[in-house]
């Protein structure tokens, strides 16, 4: 797991910098996006080097197929 800086805001207004862990980048923007407010986009998205005492703001993204899991049923036979 990598630790991610992800900055949403506006170019023209305020800006935050939301710290998540993901795995890849992509995924970073999944996991910051609970913590947008209405009208903010991502502004960018940069890997923060790991000291060990990293602290995210939010939990990692759920994968795919934890996201798909529940709605397939094949899925809720093996449980």
């Amino acid at each position: 797991m990598r630790f991610y800086e992800v900055v949403v805001g506006s170019d023209s207004g305020p800006q935050r910098h939301l710290r998540v862990a993901s795995p890849t980048d992509a995924q970073a923007a999944d996991a910051a996006a609970p913590l947008m407010r209405a009208h903010e986009a991502i502004l960018s998205i940069r890997e923060s080097p790991d000291d060990g005492l990293q602290q995210a703001d939010a939990p990692p993204p759920k994968t795919q197929a934890e996201e798909l899991a529940p709605s397939t049923p094949g899925m809720a036979a093996k449980s």
